[in-house]
């Protein structure tokens, strides 16, 4: 490939993907290697098609003692262009240590926080990096020795804000011509040499030898990656559906629906909402996945699973709760306590973990909740004020559909809540008593008759 051609092939790139907006200011992080030299360029000649502001960033990782090399190389780039320099120096094999990670990892946490920081120190939108097809290949490659699934085999994207990869679509080799070929100065890191690294070993070694089987193996690779992609965001998508079908909180799946799904689905909605309450699906393994699946899959009765970070997931009867803190521990509210709650509007209260809102509205057609957690009365029975509060020694209430009352212990003992939840089931009540066990009953006395025009909506959520 030519080196105009680089040039156009990446200007074409950006364009169909719109990595790039008009009036953009873009942080480019430049290492000073060959990959990065040439980001740096392309995006300085792209910076009139798109009206861009550049700033370059520079990180000394403290990995090597030999960098000035780098930082020269960077500075020479940067007083050519008349750009600003953000650089600073970093001790990663220390912060590795502190962290108890290893170094390639420890890396990667300090260069995204570099990065972010100083894209937000100067108003950047986006941090545009300098992976390449060659990067892409090894990236796949290194997840199909780990055993990945479509999300690990599409690799590295050309977006995932608020960074961009226009150089994604070109391979090393194209970067070194272009440097080459417009008397680019690049600098290059003895490390990247060393096969004794999965990454440089895929490189100098694997990807050569697969050229034996394939003109183009890195193309092939990055081919597959665009399918994977693909499926990856098929799965996403029904995924997203699956998880609301059985999501009955913000942490709680019910068992019985979820036992109705496709093993393969369970998977993909343990692991999801797994990775919302983690923030990333970094660190939880199929072994995790698993383990949740065997006490989902197992008799009715209590079982455990422990994920990464501290997560629970605890089965009893209809519920799957993922929760942190060790078993039994819920950061729950106090046995006593009442806080009130509007007659319409909404509360948070912290402390209690919960959020309710109440309004009222015309009777639905159909009186069966859309979920446990919301509930229908009759405002005409109500008797101000009303509030919510945890279970106290001698609580009873009338269940829906029961001719007398009952305890209220009995009832959460046969609704299946664990013995050690009890206390922190929320208690929607008035003057004359208990009306609604969150999640679990509403009381036959507050029921909604067939002659009523209005009803009173309560809905309650819990906090993360």
């Amino acid at each position: 490939m030519t080196c105009m051609g680089i040039f156009e092939q990446v200007r074409e790139e950006v364009k169909r993907r719109g990595l790039l907006s008009p009036g953009d200011h873009v942080l480019v992080a430049v290492s000073g290697g060959p990959d990065s030299m040439a980001l740096l360029y392309c995006l300085w000649w792209l910076r009139r098609d798109y009206d861009l502001t550049l700033t370059v960033a520079h990180l000394d990782h403290g990995i090597r003692s030999d960098t000035s090399r780098d930082l020269t190389t960077v500075r020479a780039a940067v007083e050519d262009l008349d750009l600003p320099l953000i650089y600073e120096r970093r001790d990663v094999p220390a912060f590795a240590r502190e962290k108890k990670m290893n170094l390639e990892e420890a890396a990667r946490v300090v260069r995204r926080e570099f990065l972010e920081r100083a894209a937000s120190g100067v108003g950047a939108q986006k941090i545009a990096l300098g992976h390449t097809r060659t990067d892409l290949a090894e990236t796949i490659l290194m997840h199909l020795l780990r055993g990945a699934g479509p999300g690990g085999l599409r690799g590295i994207l050309f977006a995932s804000p608020p960074y961009i990869r226009p150089l994604l679509g070109i391979s090393r080799k194209d970067t070194k011509t272009f440097c080459i070929e417009h008397d680019i100065p690049y600098a290059i890191d003895p490390t990247n040499l060393d096969t004794g690294l999965l990454r440089n070993a895929i490189r100098l070694e694997l990807l050569p030898y697969l050229e034996k089987f394939a003109p183009d193996p890195e193309g092939a690779l990055a081919r597959s990656a665009e399918l994977w992609a693909e499926a990856e965001e098929t799965l996403e998508w029904a995924t997203a559906r699956a998880l609301e079908e059985v999501r009955l909180d913000n942490n709680t799946l019910s068992v019985s629906r979820l036992r109705k799904m496709p093993r393969s689905v369970r998977s993909l909605v343990v692991r999801a909402l797994a990775a919302e309450l983690l923030g990333s699906e970094r660190g939880i393994d199929r072994v995790h996945v698993e383990q949740v699946l065997h006490i989902l899959e197992k008799g009715e009765g209590h079982a455990m699973a422990t994920l990464p970070k501290g997560l629970l997931v605890e089965r009893w009867r209809e519920w799957l709760r993922f929760r942190f803190g060790p078993p039994g521990a819920e950061s729950g509210p106090p046995t006593e306590g009442e806080w009130e709650i509007p007659l319409e509007g909404e509360r948070e209260i912290p402390e209690l973990g919960w959020r309710f809102r109440v309004a009222r509205i015309p009777r639905p057609a159909e009186l069966v909740p859309p979920s446990p957690y919301v509930a229908y009365l009759d405002p005409r029975k109500v008797s101000p004020p009303l509030c919510v509060r945890t279970r106290r020694p001698g609580d009873r209430i009338r269940p829906l559909g029961f001719p007398r009352t009952k305890k209220l212990k009995d009832l959460l003992s046969s609704a299946g809540i664990p013995p050690e939840e009890r206390d922190c089931v929320p208690l929607i009540c008035d003057a004359a008593g208990i009306i609604w066990v969150v999640g679990v009953r509403l009381s036959e006395d507050y029921k909604v008759p067939e002659d009523a025009v209005e009803v009173l909506r309560v809905e309650a959520e819990r906090l993360r």
